[in-house]
């Protein structure tokens, strides 16, 4: 159990979180894939120990992006969704067409458990919507829309995406994507595969932060041992306080 906890916060620890997806393939090759992690507003992460937890938070860490990174630094996982906004772009003359794309799990265990913290809320266009369950052996791609904001995502099809559909890109266009991983049960790391025809031939091509992996926590079955939110509404006493729900 030491060994798992530690291989992860290993891993983690070098996941950042607003970072642009490596560029894969080599220079002068057709297709060219950046993005980024979407954070939202109002987030929630799951933590593997109690020691995760920061005892101080430095003025500058203190708003819902700078937070974020730091708790994903000390071993934290994104609860139930992680989110990626992709571009994918051909740089060709000649077009180009995706024809799957694919989650690729790494380690998957049991869900976080030690403490829940949540950043509560204060008060795109032309892209496509791909939602995965990461708890499933091998996830599937299936289209999603949201539902008045980036936090309420429903599935829109009756089979997975690629059953039926292909992304094709003409010479020098491009596709945004907005790709969601979500845990129900376990803890996965992840990252993803796209599978490309030209030319008549076929290429996969894995697409993964520049540092690591994603990494997404479901819900434990016991519940957390703490559940806390950062209280930035408390102005220069902010800290992590129990949520309201539960006083």
């Amino acid at each position: 159990m030491i060994e798992s906890v530690a291989a992860t916060l290993l891993a983690a620890a070098v996941v950042w979180v607003v970072v642009a997806l490596r560029r894969w393939l080599k220079r002068g090759d057709p297709l060219v894939v950046t993005g980024e992690v979407i954070v939202s507003k109002a987030w929630e992460l799951a933590l593997p120990t109690d020691e995760a937890l920061p005892q101080h938070v430095p003025p500058d860490k203190r708003t819902y992006v700078p937070l974020y990174r730091l708790l994903r630094q000390q071993g934290a996982a994104d609860f139930k969704r992680t989110t990626v906004k992709l571009l994918v772009e051909n740089r060709s003359e000649q077009p180009l067409t995706i024809t799957s794309i694919k989650v690729h799990r790494g380690e998957v265990g049991e869900p976080y458990s030690a403490v829940w913290v949540r950043y509560p809320p204060a008060g795109a266009a032309g892209a496509i919507v791909l939602d995965f369950l990461l708890d499933d052996d091998q996830p599937e791609a299936w289209s999603a829309a949201y539902e008045d904001s980036i936090e309420y995502l429903v599935r829109t099809g009756s089979r997975p995406y690629f059953d039926d559909h292909v992304i094709t890109l003409p010479p020098g266009e491009s596709q945004s994507l907005l790709v969601t991983g979500r845990a129900e049960s376990v803890r996965c790391s992840w990252w993803l595969q796209i599978e490309v025809v030209q030319a008549g031939k076929r290429r996969v091509v894995p697409v993964v932060p520049e540092d690591g992996v994603l990494l997404t926590s479901g819900t434990p079955d016991g519940g957390f041992g703490r559940q806390l939110e950062w209280a930035w509404y408390e102005g220069a006493d902010a800290s992590f306080a129990t949520p309201p729900w539960l006083t």
